[in-house]
């Protein structure tokens, strides 16, 4: 069993409630409530931006060419695949671009950027990885979990979005993480990599809790 596999072992249970969570199954069925998409579309292009840093970090650290490389190439199809899918998104919900990007993050949203951020800054560069590939590995996922819902689905804007976590593109950037990871994983130590990993895992949950929710800052 690969370190990745028994990373995804461990975490089963978080990774089944996220599977569950209303803002996922009413997404996918096509029923959730559009302000609710809105918000969490908004949230999720300011996380994509710290994680785009993230790699950046990771690159900085890399000490071999390789590992380097690939960060690089992450932190680009991290840029490329979905925060140029959420540009033209945008525009389908009547939003813009600078709306966006002056919408302050949300708590949870904070937290989970900080979380990898301070992984990534403090961690080794395979703790960093551990970070990050929650967020990738749990959304080429949910599509699969939830195929039968995604054939029945009828709201358009939500199949559009959807098809960037099915897409050939997008499998092959989130295979080759999980590659990479991997690669390196095997020499280090086995709870630093789960307590990056379990964690990020549950920030993922956390992060559709807060999007179904509208969270907010409760004191301004």
């Amino acid at each position: 069993m690969s370190v990745s596999e028994k990373l995804r072992r461990d975490a089963e249970k978080i990774w089944e409630e996220i599977f569950k969570h209303p803002f996922v199954v009413e997404l996918f069925e096509g029923r959730l409530p559009l302000e609710k998409f809105k918000y969490y579309v908004i949230q999720d292009y300011n996380f994509l931006i710290g994680m785009t840093k993230a790699f950046s970090i990771l690159a900085s650290k890399a000490w071999d060419y390789e590992l380097l490389k690939e960060a690089l190439t992450l932190a680009y199809g991290d840029v490329t695949i979905e925060m140029e899918n959420y540009v033209k998104l945008l525009d389908k919900l009547g939003l813009t671009l600078e709306t966006v990007l002056k919408t302050e993050p949300a708590p949870t949203n904070t937290a989970y950027v900080n979380h990898v951020l301070v992984t990534c800054s403090l961690g080794s560069p395979i703790e960093c990885l551990a970070a990050t590939l929650p967020c990738f590995w749990t959304y080429m996922e949910i599509p699969k979990v939830h195929k039968e819902l995604i054939e029945r689905n009828t709201n358009e804007i939500y199949r559009e979005w959807i098809k960037t976590y099915t897409s050939k593109e997008y499998i092959e950037l989130t295979t080759r993480l999980i590659n990479l990871f991997d690669k390196y994983s095997e020499k280090e130590e086995y709870e630093r990599l789960k307590k990056a990993f379990i964690t990020s895992s549950r920030y993922e949950w956390m992060f559709w809790d807060m999007s179904y929710k509208m969270e907010k800052w409760p004191v301004t």
